[in-house]
């Protein structure tokens, strides 16, 4: 699924990869020290399915992921992901198209 994360202004990565042993995963000197500088805007990180390349619906804040692996954690539950993935649910869902006025004349 899609999730809101939030990059290191220093180094571009995901804040969760400066957290516990994530740091093992990458060379990024940053990282592996822990020290990140996160921006507070969420950025959408787009997923898809596989096979198929069908782009996933958004993880809501707060929910945990990867339930039972090694790979479990929890997406962010800040007051900014909340409003960013509400302002996304109501964008993509199709009761919440805007309403067209004005064009049958009246």
């Amino acid at each position: 699924m899609s999730v809101l994360v939030h990059l290191c202004r220093g180094c571009g990565h995901q804040q969760a990869w400066h957290e516990s042993g994530n740091g093992g995963y990458t060379p990024c000197r940053c990282c592996r020290a822990g020290s990140a500088d996160p921006d507070p805007t969420p950025t959408l990180l787009p997923t898809v399915t596989s096979p198929g390349g069908i782009r996933e619906q958004l993880w809501e804040p707060g929910t945990q992921r990867n339930v039972g692996t090694m790979h479990a954690s929890r997406t962010c539950d800040c007051a900014a992901c909340h409003e960013v993935a509400a302002r996304i649910t109501r964008r993509e869902h199709p009761l919440a198209a805007p309403r067209l006025e004005g064009l049958s004349g009246r």
